[in-house]
């Protein structure tokens, strides 16, 4: 075999089955006839080849050459067959589109229109083909990565390099995206955070495949290697060189059943390398194999090659991360283990032309002695053949006949750039932008699927439906029996999509050629093509219509080995709490908007509703004010609790508080995405709500609702969900009081409305300030502006006497001069001192770079020069009083820093504070005319109070202050003798808002509180998760919580558990959640309540 060219004759001693030809057993079928010259007009051929691919998308633009359509129009008359004789398979695939699995009258159940794909036939209506399915709401982009940098956020430009994802794996846990710079970026599967870059390879990363028996990974690159990764510490565990000048390794194939790995090579042969066997050969002769080939003809040669063609800027980047690349890689290979394939298990020109493809899976034509695992291999050459695999031998067995199926005019086979295989079909995706479906049973070409207009790069098969990727950026579906689903646009249209892959949980994974990675949840459109009839969300409002949590596990066919069920089952949840908060998000449910009310009824009710679908006991709206919104209530009933004999108003209870109503979105040119739709990138979830607070309440209801189902609920929960928190909590009270019943005796008040202190470690809130709000307002009895030109000094001036008064209400330092305002502000203890010291430490240490710590340590007119700041000349000198921040952040904190932090922190949270919001004149024409004397000033105030002032003692004494500073203004006037023509008059109004809160973090709830948060933590892999949670307070207010403590005194103690980070921007444009953390939020919430039993001794 070894340097032959394999050749397969037609002659009439070869027998031929249905359209293919097998090797005669009685003749040899490899002759040796390859010369010096044949191997420099292939090497030749390589540019001609490479030519060619750079051309093809303009080739095929217009329309498909007219072989194919003479094709097509046989399929239409031979109901989709190349031959009259029809296998049960063709049988099955005449169904009509009304015999189908699925119809237009699945997608337009809701009635919106649905582009129509067309199989062997003419493209669709331009109307109907203007929207993708994305777009229409059918189906979702859940996450979207990029492998490029963070640093290069900007579009890419002329003489920058792209990086495209060229293939994808995944593991249990892990995605692996293979990178044009050679690298393998490691996503959480859970998270869709970054978790490391491997570089992998001197050139692009071309191939991945996964050995999951073992936990192995293999990437095969540009540079003619392949690597095998561990994939849990993802280390280096050997490299195997392939034969000599096999340039890029194009595509991979892991056999479990023979344990070996299938190379398809740029210099178009197939080389096999057999684990099982790898160490059988000596290291000395490995070493001795590797030392006697030095030929360089692709070392130079590989920069010039565009694997998958025109999407390749002009070249695979040679060029890693690392500054000096080729002695990184040298030192690597010092230190891995190397193996060499020697050629006897290479299968010289196995095509003539690339072999973009590799699949492994079983032949039914084969003879019954040959029932056993086959490899498919197609390549630039146009053949498509099937190989016998044996160890480290590949035997040929047959060649699906293509021969009257030649590209246009010139002869020339059309390239053939991928496979998929579903049972006995198979497909094949071409540069020509068809698919060609293939029946194995009868080895004819049954149907052409049409609706691409540039290359096919990938094929994917999952539960018999077919998915494709094209060079025209777009992803088509195809149902089992054929018909055309629709198609998928991603966010770059220019985009070609180079690799798809299927998890085991129906998402869908796709790799294109502007370094994007997304993942697309294609769970409604499958139920559809099935005939389940579960209504699809439109653009006219979401719908109801969730997957069931009792699906059972439905294996990937692109998969080896099935996940663990309980991981399965887990990210089942976890879509369909996402599936539920992408349709509650779409609600405007904007509080105190009168025109917006219908939309937050709607939210209410689309709340209660999933409330009764995942299992609660009761859920109904209540209200007592007609004019607000109203409250969700909802109960799960206990099922471990002794108490089921009591009635309900005296069980004890577990009470959520939260709430549906949300901040406008302001200006909604400042929001990189539509604020009311949720969207996924880079790990976040973005939109308005996400974080405050419909996120965290649904994360806390999938949390009972997983508990309650598994029969593991300890005590009997009840929500009680607002939709007036933004808006003063009209109407809570009122309908608290007036349904109490409905509540139970609480005994914890379990809500989410506070973030972390910053970016990295969770925390837990025990201390919130209180709130008074104050309205004052100076009017002159005169009732109209006046030009100070003429009336200066003989009429009274409200502004100047409101400056004054409220230049009385705190000094310039901000200290309050209300006299008696700090008297009852209880005393900071050492305990206090001390842990406010540590908790200072940690986030220097750990959370520098966090925005809402750096602006509270940086003064905009020292930031440049503070060694907080990046830029700073101190940044990189460190002193013996100066620790380090953020490990590789460049930063330095030293002590006067770490000193103002702790005093702002102290301001922020433990002390009283008087605030002035706004200043404002009577008219418009007195804000816009500087010549005017208003008739009236008014401002707007808070105070914010802390443990032990009351509430009404300081709106008293502020009532009082103003007044007092009032009449002495007015005294002083009188006193001076001038007469003036007006008077002023004083309106002061005051209303406490909201009283202080404070926790106990040492009570046995806060401790189990902790506990969940470390526990779930500790697991995440952080080595710091003893010091987790920060035990933190806040300087906003929130009166439910507070009040909600003294309705249902005396057992009641209220947990703020904040699942956001401090950058979240709640209220701002672009609010967003990490994706991390709304999850472990839910698992937090299902830790906590799962023991709270215990806890609570119920």
């Amino acid at each position: 075999m070894e340097g032959a060219r394999r050749t397969l004759h037609v002659s009439s001693d070869r027998p031929r089955l249905n359209g293919v030809y097998y090797p005669s057993p009685s003749t040899s079928t490899a002759t040796s006839t390859a010369t010096s010259g044949d191997r420099d007009a292939a090497r030749h051929s390589l540019c001609k080849d490479q030519q060619q691919q750079v051309e093809q998308r303009s080739i095929y633009s217009s329309s498909p050459p007219a072989p194919y359509r003479a094709g097509l129009e046989r399929g239409h008359a031979n109901g989709g067959s190349n031959g009259p004789n029809l296998s049960m398979t063709q049988q099955r695939l005449r169904r009509t589109p009304s015999q189908s699995s699925f119809s237009s009258t699945n997608l337009l159940r809701t009635g919106a229109q649905t582009p129509q794909t067309t199989i062997g036939g003419p493209s669709p209506p331009v109307a109907l083909a203007s929207l993708s399915l994305n777009q229409l709401g059918k189906v979702r982009c859940i996450q979207s990565l990029s492998q490029r940098p963070p640093s290069a956020g900007t579009p890419l430009t002329s003489e920058e390099p792209n990086d495209s994802v060229l293939t994808l794996a995944q593991s249990d846990h892990y995605v692996f995206s293979g990178s044009q710079r050679g690298d393998i970026h490691v996503w959480s599967r859970d998270t869709y955070r970054l978790i490391k870059t491997l570089r992998a390879h001197t050139a692009g990363c071309l191939s991945l495949a996964l050995d999951r028996r073992r936990g192995v990974l293999f990437s095969g690159g540009g540079d003619g290697k392949v690597r095998a990764w561990d994939v849990s510490t993802f280390k280096c565990l050997y490299a195997v060189h392939a034969g000599v000048n096999s340039g890029a390794i194009l595509s991979l194939a892991y056999s479990q059943a023979f344990d070996s790995l299938v190379l398809g090579c740029q210099n178009t042969s197939i080389q096999v390398f057999s684990i099982a066997q790898k160490d059988s050969t000596s290291r000395r002769e490995r070493m001795r194999e590797m030392a006697a080939r030095r030929s360089r003809f692709f070392d130079d040669a590989v920069e010039s090659i565009a694997v998958c063609g025109s999407f390749m800027p002009t070249a695979i980047s040679d060029t890693a991360s690392d500054d000096n690349n080729d002695s990184c890689d040298e030192r690597r290979s010092a230190e891995e283990e190397q193996y060499v394939i020697f050629d006897s298990s290479i299968v010289d020109y196995a095509h003539s032309g690339y072999v973009y493809s590799l699949l492994l899976g079983h032949f039914p034509s084969a003879p019954s002695s040959l029932d056993e695992e086959v490899l498919y291999s197609a390549g630039s050459d146009g053949e498509i053949k099937v190989w016998k695999l044996g160890g480290s031998v590949l035997e040929e067995i047959a060649l699906l006949d293509r021969g009257s199926l030649a590209d246009g005019d010139t002869g020339e086979d059309v390239c053939v750039h991928s496979l998929a295989l579903d049972d006995e079909l198979l497909f094949a995706g071409l540069q020509s932008g068809e698919i060609e479906v293939w029946d194995l049973e009868t080895m004819q070409r049954i149907r052409l699927l049409s609706g691409h207009s540039a290359n096919v790069f990938t094929l994917l098969v999952h539960a018999h439906c077919v998915y494709s990727g094209s060079a025209d950026g777009t992803i088509r579906m195809w149902s089992s029996d054929l018909q055309g689903l629709g198609w998928i646009s991603p966010a770059s249209t220019e985009s070609t999509i180079l690799c798809l892959d299927m998890s085991s949980d129906d998402i869908l994974i796709s790799g294109s050629g502007d370094s994007a990675i997304a993942f697309w949840d294609v769970t409604a459109l499958d139920q559809a093509a099935e005939g389940s009839g579960v209504p699809l969300a439109t653009n006219s409002g979401p719908a109801l219509g969730l997957r069931n949590l009792q699906d059972t596990y439905h294996h990937t066919d692109s998969a080896a080995v099935a996940p663990q069920p309980a991981l399965y089952r887990h990210r089942r949840k976890g879509h369909r709490m996402m599936q539920a908060l992408d349709q509650w998000i779409r609600f405007k449910s904007v509080s105190g908007v009168p025109e917006l009310q219908p939309e937050c009824r709607r939210a209410a009710r689309f709340l209660k509703d999933l409330m009764r679908q995942l299992g609660a006991s009761d859920a109904r709206l209540i209200s007592s004010t007609p004019s607000s919104n109203p409250l969700v209530y909802g109960r799960f009933d206990a099922s471990l609790s002794s108490e089921h004999g009591k009635p309900l108003e005296e069980q004890p209870t577990v009470f959520v508080y939260g709430h549906y109503d949300v901040m406008p979105a302001g200006d909604e040119e400042l929001w990189r995405t539509n604020p009311f739709e949720l969207v996924g990138r880079d790990g976040y979830l973005y939109g308005r709500g996400v974080s405050d607070d419909k996120g965290p309440v649904l994360a806390t209801l999938f949390a009972v609702s997983e508990l309650h189902e598994a029969g593991q609920l300890p005590i009997t929960v009840v929500f009680c969900i607002e939709g007036e928190e933004e808006h003063g909590s009209l109407g809570l009270h009122e309908t608290m009081v007036d349904h109490r019943s409905l509540f139970g005796q609480p005994r914890l008040i379990l809500l989410s409305l506070s973030y972390w202190l910053g970016e990295t470690t969770p925390c837990l809130t025990y201390g919130m300030r209180g709130s008074i709000r104050a309205n004052l307002r100076i009017e002159s009895t005169r009732r109209a502006d006046v030009h100070a030109g003429v009336w200066g000094g003989a009429v009274s001036e409200p502004l100047t006497c409101l400056s004054h008064i409220l230049s009385r209400l705190a000094d310039s330092t901000g200290n309050v001069l209300i006299p008696g305002f700090h008297d009852s502000v209880r005393d900071v203890s050492e305990k206090e001192k001390t842990a406010m010291r540590e908790l200072v430490s940690w986030i220097t240490a750990k959370e520098a770079r966090a925005p809402l710590v750096t602006r509270t340590v940086l003064s905009p007119s020292e930031s440049a020069a503070s060694p907080l700041h990046p830029l700073s000349p101190s940044s990189s000198t460190r002193t013996a009083d100066s620790v380090p921040a953020d490990p590789g952040a460049g930063l330095v904190v030293d002590e006067r820093a770490r000193a103002d932090l702790y005093d702002q922190l102290m301001q922020r949270w433990r002390f009283p504070t008087l605030t002035v919001h706004h200043v404002d004149v009577s008219t418009v024409a007195a804000r816009n005319n500087a010549t005017l004397i208003p008739a009236a000033a008014q401002a707007t105030l808070s105070v914010r109070v802390v443990p032990d002032q009351s509430l009404e003692d300081i709106a008293e004494k502020l009532r009082v202050h103003v007044k007092a500073v009032f009449d002495e203004i007015h005294r002083s006037r009188s006193s001076t003798g001038h007469a003036m023509l007006d008077d002023l008059k004083l309106h002061l109004d005051v209303r406490p808002n909201a009283q202080w809160w404070l926790a106990d973090p040492e009570t046995p709830v806060y401790q189990a509180a902790a506990r969940a948060i470390r526990e779930e933590w500790q697991q995440a892999g952080n080595e710091e998760a003893k010091h987790v949670p920060l035990l933190i307070r806040e300087g906003g207010s929130i009166p439910a919580v507070p009040w909600l403590e003294r309705f249902f005194a005396p057992g009641a103690v209220a947990v703020n558990l904040p699942m956001g980070q401090s950058s979240d921007n709640a209220h701002l444009d672009n609010e967003r959640i990490a994706l991390e953390n709304l999850m472990r939020g839910r698992q937090i919430a299902w830790r906590l309540l799962k023991g709270i039993g215990d806890v609570l001794k119920v």
